[in-house]
């Protein structure tokens, strides 16, 4: 990879210039750079390469460049010079800029599918012209020989250089397969194809690349047997083979389980291979092929993985992996990174008296880095179908679980590879464009229960802490049965630019040890809280902006709570974004934050007691090396130095423990967990012994049980003994009518969307301790209002703090409202339902009471809108989805009830420029306000570096051609700020806007400075909602549902979350046609496929219930 900011190479002559040469050439285009070399800004952009082949200095000014050839001067050069034999870059960016002897930038971009351009002198006469082709991405069209020759294909592109002297007439297209990748119940035969004629078919079924060079077959050496013990005789070096073929004839897909094992037969450890399958293990077959032919570029390998087994789709009920990678990338004895190898052997010369257990670098699978990356094609197949195909980068993951059998994989999407995202919903409420995946073994849970991470991952999902997304998978190696691994986030700067745009990002580990960024911010706080006691409110005060206290919190209750035996003093991870923003909305705010990060090692083991003091551990000084040394526990003993922090650690405490820590929650989610991969454990213990049998598992799994049922009584021990508490106390909690309102204690909601709080809960009794203040909160349902407390309160005030030393009651009292309430009748909630990259010309409301959506109908200021991908307009003076997020006007309960998460939001945005040859950006909300009055329009919003200063409103009331008018309205005019802020309209003293089923409103923009500038920049909303009042006198807010639908557009499968296994569901075309009916079942699963797209309606019935959903078919 080069960086290319000089924009020409050559000296130059300071003599007078020639005006015009007929040598003056366009030597080479690379239009789809996605590798290649990056412009002075580090983007990787698309360009052509000028080349002066004459003897004369040229003077380019006047000059034109275009990819239309009725618009020669669609980009016009400065007064730039190139001197004879010079090359000069133009990068083909849509940046337009147009210094001299700085780097060129045109206003367009080219379409790698084929433009033709055309090099135009200032008299207007052709210089040169090259022909739409379409080109591959990172592949370059150029002359050959350089500057003079007809244009050929470059698989080595040269950048401002000289062309090289392998080029390519023709581009081969890989070959098609008969029959796609997946699960089959019968043996069939498999034919390649290719429509070029005098090529040839190259393909393998041992996983590795086809090469024509390789069809005489590659030998390694491997090792099994290594010397585990001092003083152990070390094992030979062995031999194995890898080949290419040629296709000639139809390839048997077969069920090959019947075949030898192969490399699931050589040793990936250092210690005894106990593991290595005694059976034949289930294979699949992978085929990999490309097309070859004189003269021409090879083309990309395509692949598919074939099963073969009479149960079909349904061997497995877990989604299935499958990675094809050149096996001695792998396994070779001196550069395989699976394997022991000779780092091992180089490591017992070294040290002949250790044992390695507890050693870390001592094998080739500790190597680290890009230097040891490997591609592999995967396939991610959901209920037996593809979903996923594409090259990758593989490394290994973890630290010392790198020791045991199966290993984890880091996986990386690369443009290297072909895609640069792994494009698929892995996780619910999370964007589908992955750059970064793990493959894991469970690490220390490895031999046990195979899922105490994703338990704690899952446990965590009430907290403030940022936890990882969790899929079990069964994986396959080159077609071999491979074992359960499981699909996780990876957390690194590509996470936080993915989920929440964050550009920079520091992520420290341990004691500050720097992962990404730097720890300047982090010893900066360090300093600040060794020099100054928390419990000065004023210091603890200055804290709370640097870090989130609620995350700090949560983090450490959590691992205290399950008895994290690899931590304090290891398994850190703590993230900020770089700025200094602590009024910012999080996690825009600065402030540091710990992850969920490697929580095998809790739930306690065999070897430690359940009763293990954790707290005190967590909270020691002068601890050993590991597991606590002193800085590890030094954040938690400071911030518990403050009065206020440590009683809000207390009460967070009691309140998980009552909740989410409950025996009967964690015991339930357990079992969930564990029925999921039940159904596949037998045959991983088979592969791998690991755990070593069900007996095995059933133990360690009987013993979390344990765990979690005495554990809560065990920890609250703990509190007081560590807080000189003198008693638990119970805190009875009702409200008058549960219809009518609930009450918050402390930090959780007491009603069925949190942890183990039932769907009437009241009276609700919860453990808490003597002496130590809680807050307690009523929250009335719409249509009701809070008027006072009973019992240990009589208080009137919604929101009350009592300190108690017995056993106490309290109840909420709520009335009806005496006026019928304003609520929310509908909203826009911007989430990942909506298109990323796709110029909207509609969007309608998530949330609406009545029967009809509302809808944004979008008009762009620029002829034409939307413009297809490709089109140097797409993306231009567009409205399309943005990944900012903001608390600002939030409203849960148009949501279905979900708590504000910053991960799952995103929001719309209105892109320059935001006007042109007098049109203008618009956005008319149209809806119905039948049967509601006293109309209330809000939404947030920021401007990000436009010209415009405010927001423009207007309304119309008639039907047909609407008549903008502002009568009424207190202002029409809206300031725009940077950050976001609330915007109000109201049109309740508005008559003509009640009861009206014409209702619209319309948005522009306005300012004094140019408003046609088209810089990339936009206006930014979020939570667009319409409040107004019912007239039928009635509160017709839904109740929150649980139940939701992802993802939602849908192409294939939709997800149901929140309902009932044994519910039944009809769904319903838009016209009322049932076309799909039948039981929900465990896997929450409704497939669409042979629907066409279109709007369907989801009907659920269960225990008496019923609740429809819509959902959309892409």
């Amino acid at each position: 990879m080069k960086k290319i900011t000089p924009f020409f190479v050559g000296v130059f002559l300071l003599m007078s210039v020639a005006s015009f040469a007929q040598n003056l050439v366009i030597n080479e285009i690379l239009t789809s750079n996605t590798l290649t070399n990056t412009d002075e800004d580090g983007d990787y952009q698309d360009w052509v390469e000028l080349y002066n082949g004459t003897a004369a200095t040229v003077n380019l000014n006047g000059y034109g460049l275009s990819d239309d050839p009725t618009l020669p001067f669609k980009w016009t050069f400065p007064a730039q010079t190139m001197a004879p034999g010079s090359y000069l870059i133009i990068y083909c960016s849509d940046k337009n800029r147009t210094v001299v002897n700085q780097p060129l930038h045109t206003n367009f971009k080219i379409s790698s599918g084929g433009e033709t351009v055309t090099l135009t002198n200032a008299a207007s006469v052709t210089v040169n012209q090259v022909p739409a082709t379409a080109i591959p991405s990172d592949v370059s069209y150029g002359r050959l020989p350089n500057g003079t020759g007809p244009f050929v294909f470059f698989s080595a592109v040269t950048p401002a250089a000289q062309n090289g002297t392998v080029g390519y007439n023709e581009i081969l297209t890989p070959p098609t397969f008969s029959q796609g990748g997946g699960f089959f119940t019968t043996a069939f035969n498999l034919s390649l194809a290719t429509a070029t004629s005098g090529a040839t078919i190259i393909y393998t079924l041992d996983g590795s690349e086809p090469d024509p060079a390789n069809l005489a077959g590659t030998t390694y050496q491997y090792k099994n047997v290594y010397p585990h013990h001092p003083g152990d005789a070390t094992g030979p070096l062995l031999t194995k083979s890898f080949n290419s073929l040629t296709y000639t004839a139809p390839i048997a897909i077969v069920d090959r389980t019947s075949q030898p094992n192969d490399i699931s037969m050589i040793s990936t450890t250092y210690f005894d291979a106990f593991y290595l399958p005694e059976n034949n293990i289930f294979k699949g077959t992978v085929v990999r092929a490309k097309v070859v032919k004189p003269g021409a570029l090879p083309s990309k390998t395509a692949s598919n993985t074939y099963f073969v087994t009479p149960e079909g789709s349904s061997r497995f009920s877990l989604p299935v992996v499958s990675l094809a990678i050149t096996e001695k990338t792998l396994f070779d004895y001196n550069d395989g990174i699976y394997v022991p190898g000779v780092d091992f052997d180089n490591w017992r010369i070294d040290n002949p008296d250790l044992e390695p257990e507890g050693q870390e670098d001592l094998a080739n699978y500790y190597r680290r880095g890009l230097e040891w990356e490997r591609e592999a094609n995967m396939t991610y197949f959901v209920n037996g179908t593809q979903v996923i195909n594409q090259n990758v980068g593989l490394r290994l993951h973890g630290g010392s679980s790198r020791d045991w059998q199966n290993k984890s994989f880091n996986i990386y999407g690369r443009s290297d590879y072909g895609d640069a995202t792994m494009d698929y919903a892995f996780f619910p409420n999370q964007p589908i464009d992955f750059e970064r995946l793990i493959l894991r073994n469970s690490g220390a849970d490895f031999y046990e229960t195979h899922f105490r991470d994703a338990l704690n991952m899952r446990l965590l999902k009430q907290s403030h802490v940022l936890a990882k997304g969790y899929q079990p998978t069964v994986t396959f190696m080159n077609g071999e049965y491979w074992g359960i691994l499981s699909l996780s986030d990876k957390f690194d700067d590509n996470y936080f630019k993915r989920v929440y745009d964050i550009e920079e990002v520091d992520i420290l580990e341990s004691e500050a040890q720097i992962e990404e960024g730097d720890a300047d911010d982090y010893n900066a706080m360090i300093d600040y809280i060794t020099a100054n006691p928390l419990s000065v409110q004023a210091n603890y005060d200055y804290v709370l902006t640097q870090l989130d206290y609620e995350n700090f919190a949560d983090y450490f209750i959590h691992n205290i709570f399950f008895d994290n035996l690899d931590w304090p003093g290891n398994n850190i991870v703590f993230w900020r974004e770089k700025v200094d923003a602590p009024n910012a909305t999080a996690p825009h705010d600065g402030r540091w934050r710990w992850i969920g990060h490697d929580m095998d090692a809790t739930f306690a083991t065999t070897s430690e007691n359940i009763n293990r003091n954790s707290l005190a551990i967590a909270t020691a000084t002068g601890g050993p090396e590991w597991p606590n040394p002193e800085w590890s526990t030094f954040l938690l003993r400071k911030m518990l130095e403050n009065t206020t922090f440590k009683n809000y650690f207390i009460n967070r405490f009691a309140d998980k423990i009552n909740t989410t820590y409950s025996s009967a929650f964690v015991n339930t989610t357990m079992e969930e967990m564990k029925n999921v991969i039940l159904p596949e454990l037998e045959e991983q213990i088979e592969r791998w012994t690991a755990p070593v049998d069900m007996g095995d598992f059933n133990f360690y799994y009987g013993f979390q049980q344990s765990f979690a049922t005495q554990r809560p009584a065990i920890q609250r021990n703990h509190i007081r003994s560590k807080f000189t508490i003198a008693a638990n106390i119970n805190a009875t909690v009702d409200v008058s009518n549960v219809a009518h309102g609930y009450v918050k204690m402390n930090t959780i909601d007491l009603k069925s969307t949190t942890d183990n709080i039932a769907a009437n809960p009241y009276p609700w009794t919860g453990v808490y301790f003597s002496g130590i203040p809680v807050t307690l909160k009523a929250i009335p349902n719409a249509g009701f209002v809070f008027d006072h407390w009973e019992g240990a309160s009589t208080a009137t005030t919604d929101q009350i703090t009592l300190t108690q030393t017995a056993a106490f009651s309290v109840k909420a009292v709520f009335v009806p409202t005496n006026t019928n309430a304003s609520q929310p009748i509908y909203f826009w909630y911007m989430g990942t339902a909506i298109a990323n990259d796709t110029p909207l010309l509609t969007l309608n409301s998530s949330f609406e009471v009545p029967a009809t959506d509302a809808v944004i109908n979008y008009t762009s200021c620029l002829p034409g809108y939307p413009y297809a991908a490709g089109n140097p307009l797409f993306q231009h003076a567009s409205m399309e989805r943005r990944n900012s997020p903001t608390p600002i006007n939030y409203i849960a309960e148009a949501n279905g009830g979900a708590a504000y998460a910053a991960s799952a939001m995103r929001g719309i945005q209105i892109k320059e420029p935001l006007q042109s040859a007098g049109a203008e950006n618009t956005m008319v909300f149209a809806f119905t306000t039948v049967n509601y009055e006293n109309i209330i329009f809000s939404f947030a919003a920021k401007n990000e570096l436009t010209n415009a200063q405010n927001i423009v409103v207007d309304y119309s009331t008639v039907a047909g051609t609407p008549n903008w008018i502002t009568t009424g309205l207190a202002s029409s005019t809206l300031p725009l700020t940077a950050d976001f802020a609330l915007f109000t309209v109201d049109f309740s003293s508005i008559t003509a806007a009640d009861n009206n089923v014409n209702f619209k409103i319309r948005v522009r923009f306005t300012g004094s400075g140019d408003m046609t500038v088209d810089a990339g920049n936009r206006i930014t909303f979020n939570n667009i909602a319409v409040h107004g009042t019912s007239t039928l006198g009635l509160p017709t807010t839904p109740v929150a549902s649980k139940i939701s639908v992802y993802p939602n557009p849908t192409s294939s499968i939709v997800n149901v979350s929140g309902a009932n296994a044994d519910a039944d569901y009809s769904l319903y075309a838009i016209d009322g046609r049932l076309v799909k009916a039948g039981k929900l079942g465990t896997s929450a699963q409704i497939g669409l496929d042979g629907l066409t797209s279109g709007i369907y309606l989801l009907q659920l019935q269960s225990e008496g219930t019923n609740e429809t959903k819509k959902i959309i078919k892409r």
